[in-house]
């Protein structure tokens, strides 16, 4: 069995935050929560969930992640959704930051094609393990509106989870291989 997730934190579901948003609104918001054990230590972990040039690797097609200061950043990213292609232009900052330990993240992307707007919330907390290494636990909501706020939530979350993944695997490979 793979120990790289704790499935004990599970996304929320509708049911917690509701059931399903009803057709006139205008967002869609998509919330996930999971956590990763790294075979590394929490300050590793900071350096490279902090480092610009290593979230570019990291984050699914990510063009390229500039720090503007300390605790801003700009963002180019271009992905699929469905059977759209975004290309989103943005900013994130670090809008709360107690390092090694844990940083809440808000980030906002427009993508011009479809009209649609991205926010970002979300929170990471690095914790030491029993064994000496690090486990990363997260939560996220994403809020979606425009173009492509129009698709379901049975379309939309499975693509972001999977981001969400890989994001998370490639900083696990990218400091367990450093």
């Amino acid at each position: 069995m793979d120990d790289t997730h704790d499935h004990d934190e599970q996304p929320a579901a509708d049911a917690e935050s509701g059931g399903a948003e009803s057709a006139d609104d205008a967002d869609e918001r998509l919330e996930f929560s999971d956590a990763v054990r790294i075979e590394t230590t929490p300050e590793a972990l900071w350096e490279t969930i902090s480092d610009p040039a290593t979230l570019t690797e990291c984050v699914p097609g990510a063009e390229s992640i500039e720090r503007v200061s300390e605790r801003r950043y700009t963002v180019d990213i271009t992905r699929g959704v469905s059977h759209l292609t975004v290309s989103l232009d943005g900013e994130a900052e670090f809008v709360e930051m107690n390092p090694p330990d844990s940083v809440v993240t808000s980030a906002n992307a427009f993508d011009s094609k479809t009209g649609s707007d991205f926010d970002i919330l979300a929170a990471m907390e690095i914790q030491p393990t029993d064994d000496g290494w690090a486990r990363l636990a997260y939560t996220a909501e994403v809020t979606i509106s425009g173009g492509v706020a129009t698709m379901s939530n049975r379309v939309l979350k499975p693509i972001v989870n999977r981001d969400i993944n890989t994001y998370f695997a490639n900083v696990k490979s990218d400091v367990e291989d450093a």
